[in-house]
């Protein structure tokens, strides 16, 4: 199960919430355990209901479109509303039957949930919502939605109910990870770190930036995974974040930096790691040298009870004091079903946050240089009760061909 219950039921009651309910993707997948492509393409397609109390069963709400989907990937919450997409005029139904009676146990059970869906005969996410809502008992409570334009559109429902923005306590609850979310990171991390190695195993003078990044993607696909970016280049085309010159041609001397990130089912993996081909110069020796003294205090440092803003500046003092004066950029954020997961993100602030046990976090060291080129460096770490975890096998060390 993704959802951490246990924690989710502890922040509701500190903030006083009857309900959270989601509508944007990742928090609908997180609560509900139910993912789909769809979930990706159509805002506000689906919407999952958390309540409080333990006597009101949770409720999942998608599309007539998704009955054979949800069928095989089940949700855990029991109560599931279909609804049909209005179009037209009318309605779209997309499942028909056949006029036959050799019916399969998996036919049958995605006719009887179409059959459902026609007998409660809902049009659209706001009106299925709304009666879900009644329905729990809810219409007069106080909840929590993950996009509270979301709670506009319920009208005369909810006039009675306290409405707050849960976006942050979602993301705090997620901070904390269940055994099968950390199982999910674990996989992702090995297909990412597969994924670089063969990239990396394709860099020579004269390959361009392009053919690199095209192995990797090309690796993620053949893992199951989807690419989320490819970043960031080769020699003085490396500095920059999210650089996109993919026609620069490798040289000797050229250190590639390597920001890559994909999802498996979902969740997160995202690493970096900066490679030179052949002898590295006396700058990028005297620069890694300041780097590799913050990776290895810093990530040394990860447990339960730190700040990550004790770490950040750790990171920044140590790897400037150790040969790489210019370094600024160093962040740690949470990783899952989404690349950053930091609570209290507003007007462009990242929030610090308490370090606690099962997060799972990556430390993040850039150098971006305009007129000398980049170094890069981040890895998955598991927080464990009296330490860290690493999820990447991949060296910590500047990678030398």
């Amino acid at each position: 199960m993704l959802l951490n219950r246990e924690y989710a039921n502890e922040i509701m009651d500190r903030e006083g919430l009857d309900a959270l309910i989601a509508v944007t993707p990742n928090n609908v997948v997180y609560l509900s355990d139910y993912e789909t492509d769809f979930l990706y393409d159509v805002p506000w397609l689906a919407c999952a209901i958390l309540p409080r109390s333990p006597d009101i069963p949770p409720c999942l709400i998608t599309t007539e479109i998704e009955a054979v989907i949800l069928h095989e990937k089940p949700t855990w919450m029991p109560d599931v509303r279909l609804y049909y997409f209005g179009i037209y005029g009318g309605v779209l139904k997309v499942h028909t039957f056949a006029n036959t009676e050799d019916w399969t146990e998996e036919e049958i059970a995605i006719k009887n949930m179409v059959k459902k869906a026609e007998i409660q005969n809902y049009t659209g996410v706001f009106e299925t919502a709304s009666k879900a809502i009644i329905d729990m008992g809810l219409q007069n409570s106080h909840l929590g939605f993950d996009d509270v334009r979301f709670a506009d559109t319920l009208g005369d429902t909810i006039n009675g109910a306290k409405i707050s923005d849960a976006t942050n306590l979602l993301f705090e609850i997620r901070m904390i990870k269940t055994p099968d979310e950390i199982d999910i990171l674990r996989t992702a991390a090995k297909k990412n770190q597969k994924s670089m190695e063969k990239a990396i195993s394709k860099i020579k003078e004269g390959a361009t930036w392009g053919d690199i990044v095209t192995t990797y993607e090309t690796s993620v696909a053949q893992e199951g995974g989807r690419v989320l970016a490819s970043f960031n280049g080769a020699g003085r085309k490396s500095a920059g974040a999210g650089r996109f010159y993919k026609e620069y041609p490798i040289k000797e001397g050229d250190q590639i930096c390597f920001d890559s990130m994909m999802r498996w089912q979902r969740y997160m993996g995202d690493c970096q790691r900066t490679v030179v081909l052949g002898e590295p110069s006396k700058k990028m020796k005297e620069y890694w040298n300041g780097f590799k003294s913050g990776i290895d205090e810093v990530y040394n440092m990860m447990q339960p009870g730190l700040s990550t803003a004790d770490l950040r500046n750790k990171a920044i003092e140590t790897v400037k004091k150790n040969g790489c004066p210019s370094f600024e950029l160093a962040f740690i954020h949470g990783i899952g079903l989404d690349h950053i997961e930091v609570p209290f993100i507003a007007g462009g602030t990242l929030g610090d946050f308490p370090i606690k046990e099962n997060m799972v976090l990556n430390m993040d060291f850039e150098l971006h240089e305009i007129g000398w080129g980049g170094m890069f460096f981040e890895e998955t770490m598991l927080i464990t009760s009296n330490g860290s975890e690493r999820l990447y096998s991949l060296p910590r060390e500047l990678i030398m061909l």
